[in-house]
């Protein structure tokens, strides 16, 4: 009997290959980023760079907010810290955008399939914080690391099936804009009188 096409094996489409290549080195570069800080200005455009990149803007978040938790934060760095963040967090949705066109051009979805409303973007960039999760969580046997590894796999083999399905015409995705910019959002000053 023959095997649905959609079902036999992994992604062969290069761009697929280098997203998934690139989603394998989280864990390598995040440890190595420990001891020297990442490139957060990637030149190339290729699939793979632009993983790397959001994963790069990944860790920079991790820690800015880890800094602004730790006792004896001042006022001000906090306040510093926090514009920091937002900026990095616009880069970040950006980034999660970015992979999503550039695999849309590259696939062409077929418009009749089934729609898959997460997007391989936002999963490589959930698998990019779950790496981080797990590279931050206490070391074995911390009963956690089994629960986020099984997630790491499980989401991993969510994309590679999602890439396939889509090069096969069985799934489609569409770019979900975020527009999480300041300038995007209407203000709200319900808040503005409340102490913290």
């Amino acid at each position: 009997m023959s095997m649905p096409e959609s079902l036999r094996g992994p992604s062969r489409d290069p761009a697929a290959s280098d997203l998934l290549a690139a989603a394998r080195q989280f864990s390598d570069l995040a440890q190595a980023w420990h001891c020297q800080e990442p490139e957060m200005s990637w030149e190339s455009r290729t699939i793979a760079a632009m993983a790397l990149h959001l994963h790069a803007i990944n860790f920079a978040l991790w820690h800015h907010e880890d800094a602004v938790r730790r006792p004896g934060a001042g006022d001000h760095e906090i306040a510093g810290r926090k514009r920091l963040i937002d900026d990095l967090n616009d880069q970040r949705n950006k980034a999660i955008e970015g992979i999503d066109v550039a695999l849309l051009d590259r696939f062409q979805p077929n418009p009749l399939a089934r729609l898959h409303t997460e997007t391989p973007g936002t999963i490589i960039d959930r698998l990019s914080v779950l790496t981080l999760r797990i590279l931050h969580t206490a070391d074995p046997p911390n009963p956690c690391l089994a629960v986020l590894d099984e997630q790491y796999d499980d989401l991993f083999g969510g994309l590679e099936q999602l890439l396939t399905g889509v090069e096969v015409g069985d799934v489609r995705f569409k770019l979900y804009r975020q527009f999480k910019a300041a300038g995007q959002r209407s203000y709200c000053a319900l808040f503005e009188t409340r102490d913290a």
